[in-house]
């Protein structure tokens, strides 16, 4: 049976086509109802998200994933890796459709389509009784092996096969195919890469040797293919160099799943504490239409924070990133992402609290953020007040040790970070000094 087609295909009305499974519940669904499902972003990058929707009467949980952008070179990417003048979310459906009718394991996509207003979006199902592979206890390598086997053996090949992708269950199944292909084979060379990616991605501690070699091993017999462990070791050590391995590979420390809610698009982005109280409309003063600067504000709850404003012209910048089929990024989104980053890490810094961009004009645009209030004082205005040489000793060799985890994190100060509060306590507390480093 064909998939249901709700909308026409064409660029100016949007359209949907929708699993047979579910033509009944969606049958009315437009893409612009689809797109603007409500619920919490659990990840996210400049040009599109993950949202996480729980609809009434559905067993499982959906996961939206929605693109604000598609740019003509992201459609051109994708035109010539052979699947059509469509975005990374209609990639990522024709794969999960593939995989489908190859019997190997993989999201159940529920519908995906555009709005005409260049926004893209696939909705799939949650996985059941599954969990990430940083997560599991003791998974069975060998039959990780004979999973990932049985993928190169049906011809998908995928940047993405990495620790956090992949999902241990009833079956191994791999998440995120936006970035994969299908062909008649795998190149030996791609199935090194590949194995050599998801072995430098997980964490020593959590894969003995024995464990590594015993996927290896369930590899070759199920693919009749030698594998030569050294050159997969090679391979793993250039691939630890890249900062989405090496984020892999750091421990979880955030207690729970850093999440955000929409209240306004990409303008307003809050906590979804903060977003329970936030005002209505969202956008509005003084996170709009302020003067920029820096100010200290109590928020509905209570709560204090400081909150950062301005307004951007960049011309320059907004045409390398249209050149480039990007989304521009406001200094309010950068920091929003910095907070972010640094709370991953468990470096103690202020909470974001939301954040938010909006875009008036071709090259300008206003922007935000907002998180708690840091702790105490500047370094340097500590050091003015001629603390005793004890306290400069332990405040300086806790200045060494975060600067250590801040190079951990990927991050490098571009001015003065550190805080003492009054027992001195040092934070990174000058976040706004803070730039993450590409690698």
């Amino acid at each position: 049976m064909p998939p249901s087609v709700l909308e026409a295909p064409a660029r100016a009305a949007g359209w949907v086509e929708v699993h047979p499974d579910f033509a009944d519940r969606l049958e009315a669904a437009t893409a612009t109802e689809l797109l603007e499902l409500p619920g919490e972003v659990v990840s996210g990058h400049p040009d599109r998200h993950v949202v996480r929707v729980e609809l009434p009467g559905w067993e499982r949980p959906l996961y939206l994933k929605r693109q604000h952008r598609v740019t003509w070179k992201e459609r051109f990417r994708q035109w010539r890796a052979g699947f059509g003048w469509r975005s990374r979310c209609g990639r990522e459906a024709e794969l999960l459709k593939q995989l489908a009718a190859a019997g190997l394991p993989a999201p159940r996509w529920v519908a995906h389509g555009e709005d005409g207003r260049g926004r893209a979006f696939l909705l799939v199902e949650e996985l059941s009784d599954a969990v990430e592979l940083r997560q599991a206890l003791h998974p069975d390598a060998g039959g990780l092996g004979r999973a990932v086997a049985a993928l190169h053996d049906a011809g998908f090949d995928t940047p993405d096969l990495t620790a956090k992708h992949v999902f241990i269950g009833e079956e191994v199944t791999l998440i995120d195919w936006q970035s994969a292909h299908r062909g008649p084979a795998v190149a030996v060379g791609a199935r090194l890469r590949a194995i050599a990616a998801l072995h430098a991605s997980l964490a020593d501690y959590l894969a003995t040797p024995r464990e590594r070699l015993r996927f290896l091993r369930a590899y070759s017999r199920a693919a009749n293919l030698p594998i030569d462990a050294r050159a997969v070791e090679r391979l793993a050590t250039t691939a630890r160099q890249r900062r989405s391995i090496r984020d892999q590979r750091q421990p979880v420390v955030t207690a729970v799943g850093q999440r955000l809610v929409w209240l306004a698009g990409e303008a307003v982005c809050a906590v979804p504490a903060v977003a329970e109280t936030w005002p209505r409309p969202a956008v509005c003063a003084p996170f709009y239409g302020d003067d920029a600067g820096i100010r200290r504000v109590t928020l509905p709850d209570g709560r204090p924070a400081e909150l950062v404003t301005g307004t951007s012209f960049s011309p320059a910048a907004r045409f390398r990133a249209w050149l480039r089929g990007r989304p521009w990024r406001s200094p309010g989104a950068t920091l929003g992402r910095v907070l972010f980053h640094l709370e991953r890490y468990g470096l103690p810094a202020p909470r974001l609290l939301a954040f938010g961009q909006r875009l008036t004009g071709p090259a300008s645009a206003d922007w935000f953020a907002l998180y708690e209030p840091p702790a105490g004082q500047p370094l340097a205005d500590w050091l003015a007040t001629s603390p005793s040489a004890e306290r400069r000793e332990a405040v300086t060799r806790q200045c060494e040790r975060l600067t250590t985890q801040l190079r951990d994190a990927s991050c490098e100060p571009a001015g003065p970070v550190f805080w003492v509060d009054a027992d001195g306590r040092v934070t990174v507390g000058g976040v706004r000094h803070v730039r993450i480093v590409r690698g």
